[in-house]
């Protein structure tokens, strides 16, 4: 039954990486996407070749499986890296990396027939740690760009990844199923049923990443200032002691900047764009955006999304007392006031006033 599961995974691994690579206009994270479900494909048969004893050569292909399961980890980081970076100058260390630990694989299978207990823990410890970076650094790249997003957004969901976090969980939970089984195949006897179980596991998770990968949309074009512009374009004007002395407004500055930010937004209603962003409002008050991002962090004591949105949710409120809405619905008031997502605009409107919007209509 595990092999049988197997290469149905192998096989729907295999079938969606070559869908994503016929999709046209094909972005980075298509090609990363698409490599990785290939030596997916590649890992899946390994380990479901040497668990058949009865071939010849099914202990000849246990070390290529061990090396390969190290991988996931670093594909997972670097399609996370490609939803923020599509490029290909921005994937040079990555590519050295992958080289090195190429290299640490053939070195290892070298040395796998004359020692092929000890190269097979040595393997299996690397490719953990391995796995292990990479998947706290795709976090942490995650977390980074995720208040990128918040600082230059004032909605975010189209912008935003989850499911590249969903699968970064489901990576965790793999990579512990696996791990869970080399200790029960080395020092316990355990029932090959778990095998199964964890098979059925890799194809749900085969299943999902190939998905994701078709289903996905470029999403570069949306994005106004794309992450690795921002990095090069404005400064890292904070400074340890969270001060802008270097490239930041003097506290007058700031404090005037404040107040004529506090006039726009209250005249003008910007908010009411859906897809108002920082670099908008900085050119309609003719100024820099880190000097906004300034002004937000230490005035306001905000990032620019929750800024934004706070005047939606007060212009919904203000709409919702007012009679002349009445034949609206909540939603339709809510769009009408820049946000563009259902879920969104509850969550936000509950987290500010402790109420549902229908409750607070009500009220």
């Amino acid at each position: 039954m595990f092999q049988i599961i197997s290469c149905i995974a192998a096989f729907q691994a295999l079938f969606f990486s070559v869908l994503i690579l016929t999709k046209k206009n094909k972005s980075m994270l298509d090609k990363h996407l698409s490599s990785w479900l290939v030596f997916l494909t590649l890992n899946i048969l390994c380990i479901s070749v040497s668990q058949n004893k009865n071939l010849l050569w099914s202990g000849f292909l246990a070390y290529p499986g061990y090396i390969l399961a190290g991988l996931h980890g670093f594909f997972l980081y670097v399609c996370t890296k490609s939803l923020i970076n599509n490029s290909t100058k921005n994937f040079k260390k990555e590519h050295i990396a992958l080289i090195g630990y190429l290299i640490f694989a053939l070195i290892g299978f070298i040395l796998y027939h004359s020692y092929p207990t000890e190269t097979a823990i040595i393997s299996r410890i690397v490719a953990f740690l391995w796995n292990g970076l990479f998947v706290i650094l795709a976090a942490s790249l995650f977390h980074h760009y995720k208040k990128f997003l918040l600082s230059n957004f004032s909605n975010i969901q189209k912008l935003s990844f989850d499911w590249m976090r969903f699968l970064a969980f489901g990576l965790i939970i793999l990579l512990s199923g696996a791990l869970i089984l080399i200790v029960l195949h080395e020092f316990f006897s355990y029932p090959f049923s778990l095998y199964n179980a964890f098979a059925v596991v890799v194809l749900q998770f085969v299943n999902i990443l190939g998905f994701r990968g078709i289903k996905h949309s470029n999403l570069f074009n949306q994005i106004v200032i794309p992450y690795h512009e921002a990095q090069t374009e404005e400064p890292s004007i904070i400074n340890k002691d969270n001060s802008y002395a270097n490239y930041g407004l003097k506290q007058d500055d700031a404090t005037t900047l404040s107040k004529k930010l506090t006039r726009y937004m209250q005249n003008e209603k910007p908010y009411l764009i859906t897809d108002l962003t920082l670099k908008d409002l900085a050119s309609a008050l003719d100024t820099y955006p880190h000097y906004i991002t300034q002004v937000l962090n230490t005035v306001f004591n905000q990032n620019f999304y929750d800024f934004v949105n706070n005047y939606r949710i007060e212009e919904v409120k203000e709409r919702l007392r007012d009679s002349q809405y009445q034949n609206l619905t909540v939603l339709a008031i809510a769009y009408d006031c820049g946000f563009n997502s259902k879920s969104t605009f509850n969550r936000i409107f509950k987290q500010k006033t402790g109420f549902t919007p229908t409750q607070y209509r009500n009220n």
